[in-house]
């Protein structure tokens, strides 16, 4: 709080003790006082009034100072109201509408909190409930293979993976209540992911090269597994001619890296920045492809969510290289096999 400041709002003030000093010398010169004696009267009106200014200044100062620093210091703002107390009746009426306003944002928060957490409670049943006809259909195309049903089985397996999208976007809102953070081997974790996508990598004859996953890393399996999921069907969609998608894992000194790596038809430079935004499809989404604009939003926000940074690197027409950093307690503590974890390019 500067003086300056609070000398332009206490303008009207001052002009009015101003103007009640040069009516006090009138009358004063009316009652042909001596002039000592009435020189003596302005000048002690002068200093009670400056006095009376700095005082107040010092008082509104302090507490506002004192507010400022508080509120800095504090990690949950709305508590600001209950940390300071004011000996002014300015700062009072600030600190109860302060109050007020604070229980209705947390009513409000509350409030919405509460239809978050039903429509999480929905989503999660209805997913529950569409996975039963999705897993008749699928037994029905296995007990009677032929090309239209292994077509249908295809489709009934995207579906499957956008119904897991809907399901994740609704937890990443409260991830911290359903993630478990524990030992987790890379190399599982993939190998179900694989698993889950052998149709497609047999479809469109993908050539795999897996090495270095023996790594340990602190993580939620389940949603690393739906993180590098959402890679894997990225690199299957976006392949080219001779498509080859190679994933293994590095371990530096301060981290773990798992790489996924493709030969797929890449991504524009211009686009590039942007493919974690939310909804951002790019040329070849737009084009052809379909995208949703949702898979790598999800992967960078559950990432986050994880402890985790993911990067990304794409040459037009070559292909894409997507890395997941873990950070490592230490070195040895994260080695399970003795295979090479040099850093590879």
């Amino acid at each position: 709080m500067k003086f300056s400041d609070y000398l332009k709002e206490k303008v009207p003030l001052i002009c009015a003790y101003l103007s009640v000093m040069i009516l006090i010398f009138i009358i004063l010169m009316a009652f042909n006082l001596y002039y000592t004696g009435i020189i003596l009267v302005m000048f002690l009106m002068v200093v009670l009034g400056l006095i009376l200014l700095f005082c107040k200044f010092y008082q509104k100062k302090l507490f506002y100072d004192e507010l400022y620093i508080i509120i800095n210091s504090l990690d949950n703002k709305l508590l600001i109201h209950e940390t300071t107390k004011a000996n002014f009746l300015e700062g009072k009426i600030l600190l109860d509408i302060l109050r007020i306003t604070n229980k209705y944002k947390i009513e409000e928060v509350n409030k919405y909190k509460f239809l978050q957490e039903e429509f999480e409670e929905f989503m999660e049943l209805w997913v529950h409930e569409i996975k039963t006809p999705l897993s008749a259909i699928n037994l029905i195309c296995e007990n009677n293979k032929n090309n239209i049903t292994g077509s249908i089985s295809e489709e009934a397996i995207k579906i499957d993976g956008l119904i897991e999208m809907i399901l994740f976007y609704a937890r990443s809102q409260m991830v911290e209540k359903d993630y478990l953070i524990k030992n987790s081997k890379l190399s599982e974790i993939v190998n179900k992911v694989i698993v889950k996508n052998k149709n497609s990598f047999l479809e469109k004859k993908i050539k795999l090269d897996m090495h270095d996953l023996d790594i340990l890393v602190k993580t939620d399996s389940k949603w690393m597994e739906f993180i590098i999921n959402q890679i894997i069907v990225n690199s299957i969609k976006y392949t080219s001619d001779n498509p080859c998608i190679e994933i293994y894992g590095i371990i530096n000194k301060e981290n773990a890296c798992l790489v996924i790596k493709d030969n797929g038809i890449g991504i524009s430079p211009k686009d590039l920045p942007r493919v974690f935004d939310k909804g951002f499809t790019g040329e070849n989404g737009r084009s052809k492809y379909n995208s949703t604009g949702m898979g790598l939003y999800l992967v960078k926000k559950l990432c986050l969510a994880l402890g985790n940074d993911v990067l990304i690197d794409s040459t037009l027409g070559k292909g894409t290289i997507l890395k997941i950093i873990f950070p490592l307690g230490s070195f040895t503590d994260n080695m399970i096999g003795d295979g090479d974890y040099g850093i590879k390019s």
